[in-house]
């Protein structure tokens, strides 16, 4: 009999490995000596924002949304009048924070948030490790 040996991936999960190198890209792309502050804060939020969403699969709503709202320009900031207080449903409450889920049904909605809080997690997870290692390379040195 010929038996066909299985092939295990190098690495198990391979767009973790996808959002580690976007996101070390874009971090290396921030000019951080002439930029100010609140430039170079919001230019890592860009890139873990785009890190996170370019690395998943397309058919996410979330990605969509995310992609599309860091590519729009900069519009000026829009007060609102707020409206009277309803008792909200949890499921409005995950469409104002799910990016793209105002236009949701109930169980995509709750299938796209699952994968969403997998990336930010995982986005946590890449920028600890990141932290860790700078603090022990500070240290040795």
């Amino acid at each position: 009999m010929n038996y066909k040996r299985k092939r295990t991936p190098a690495n198990p999960n391979p767009r973790s490995s996808m959002q580690a190198f976007h996101f070390l890209r874009s971090l290396s792309l921030i000019n951080l000596r002439t930029a100010t502050f609140h430039k170079r804060c919001r230019a890592i939020r860009r890139a873990a924002y785009a890190s996170m969403a370019s690395s998943t699969k397309p058919d996410r709503a979330w990605r969509h949304a995310v992609l599309s709202r860091l590519r729009r320009k900069a519009r000026p900031v829009r007060v609102r009048v707020k409206a009277r207080r309803r008792k909200a449903h949890h499921d409005d409450a995950l469409r104002r924070i799910l990016p793209g889920g105002e236009a949701m049904d109930s169980s995509r909605l709750l299938e796209e948030t699952i994968d969403y809080v997998q990336r930010l997690r995982a986005q946590v997870k890449l920028m600890q490790e990141i932290v860790d290692s700078v603090k022990k390379k500070e240290s040795e040195e």
